[in-house]
């Protein structure tokens, strides 16, 4: 029988590394703003879109819906609450990255797999999962609002290991994020594999990861070439 690989579990970012949540951007706002504007008729819902989408400093950041209330003094009234409540279960536009799906059942033949996500909700992260259609793929599911902390702290990654049951030295993570996910990941012992899907580039001021892929298929490579797999 061949030998128990020493990476015996992966452990996965949710939005932006397994899903496209980046991607569902307009169509989150545009539902929030039409919402907004049958309260508020005196705004412009395709200006206020625009102004949502506007993008900050950070890559790959926008001042968002929340940012748009928060300037129009809506977001803590009746109307704004009402708004974000019209996207809080609003899954449609959100699809898998291309080979996830594939790529996570050729893992899970060989590994634990988990999910480790920063999210003011559980029960959000898991109906997101519950519409991808990944609820039966992964065996721990750790959010940030449960587990009392959020990426980077290493403290997150320690207790999705310790409900693994696995040392930091035989487990992986996957995200798409330098600062919160390969940071995070690397802090705790682990090995951290970068999704550089939106073409990102390295950060001397981060520990670097210790692969980086641009396509979701290319992971069981990278994962069965790491020393003691």
């Amino acid at each position: 029988m061949p030998s128990e690989p020493r990476v015996r579990a992966v452990f996965f970012d949710l939005d932006d590394t397994l899903c496209d949540t980046i991607g569902t951007r307009e169509a989150r706002a545009r539902r929030v703003f039409e919402c907004l504007c049958r309260m508020e008729p005196d705004f412009d819902p395709a200006a206020l879109v625009r102004r949502a989408l506007e993008p900050l400093s950070e890559p790959r950041s926008a001042l968002g819906v929340r940012g748009v209330l928060k300037e129009l003094g809506v977001l803590d009234k009746e109307a704004g609450i009402a708004a974000l409540e019209s996207v809080r279960h609003y899954y449609e536009p959100l699809c898998l990255f291309d080979s996830v799906e594939e790529t996570l059942e050729e893992l899970a033949r060989v590994y634990q797999l988990g999910v480790i996500t920063n999210w003011d909700s559980e029960d959000e992260q898991r109906r997101k999962v519950r519409h991808l259609g990944l609820d039966s793929t992964f065996r721990y599911f750790v959010v940030s609002a449960s587990a009392g902390y959020d990426k980077p702290d290493p403290r997150i990654f320690e207790h999705a290991l310790s409900l693994a049951e696995v040392e930091a030295a035989d487990a992986v993570f996957v995200g798409d994020r330098l600062d919160v996910d390969i940071a995070g990941a690397k802090a705790a012992g682990m090995r951290a594999v970068w999704f550089n899907h939106w073409g990102g580039k390295p950060d001397g001021a981060l520990l670097a990861p210790d692969a980086v892929i641009e396509r979701f298929s290319e992971l069981p490579a990278v994962v069965t070439a790491f020393p003691g797999s």
